[in-house]
């Protein structure tokens, strides 16, 4: 080979090397609100948080004392509890499915009490098997039962 070959080649390899990989982006997920026709077919009952995206009357999540809902694509998600979580009242701050993490966090001091539900300022943060957040959203909560 000749000497501009061998420059060339080492400066094509040296390039490769330097390139910064970065991780794949993570899919965005779009929740949508759970509607009552979602909770009748699932037959969802009994006492729930219901947390929506800011101010919306629309749940994207319903925690249950042992399972959660996430609506994502036009189809209910389900999550089981995990043991290991924090308690929120009746239901808990962290839920389970195969590949994903959903964190549900209620701030306390944010209590107020209208027509027996209690309500609070809440947040849900869905995260995949590699910890990137897929859906984010801070809101109103709403606890009956």
């Amino acid at each position: 080979m000749t000497r501009h070959a061998v420059v060339a080649l080492l400066l094509l390899l040296g390039a490769c090397g330097s390139k910064v990989d970065k991780p794949p982006a993570a899919p965005a997920f779009d929740a949508q609100p759970i509607t009552y026709t979602d909770i009748e077919s699932a037959k969802l009952t009994g006492p729930s948080c219901n947390y929506a995206s800011g101010h919306s009357m629309g749940a994207v999540v319903m925690a249950m004392n042992d399972a959660a809902v996430m609506k994502i694509g036009g189809a209910l998600k389900h999550f089981t509890l995990d043991p290991q979580c924090e308690k929120i009242g009746k239901t808990g701050s962290r839920y389970v499915a195969p590949g994903y993490v959903l964190d549900l966090a209620v701030k306390n001091e944010s209590r107020s009490e209208q027509a027996g539900k209690v309500g609070f300022a809440g947040s849900v943060k869905l995260s995949d098997k590699k910890g990137r957040v897929l859906y984010s959203t801070d809101g109103d909560v709403q606890c009956s039962g």
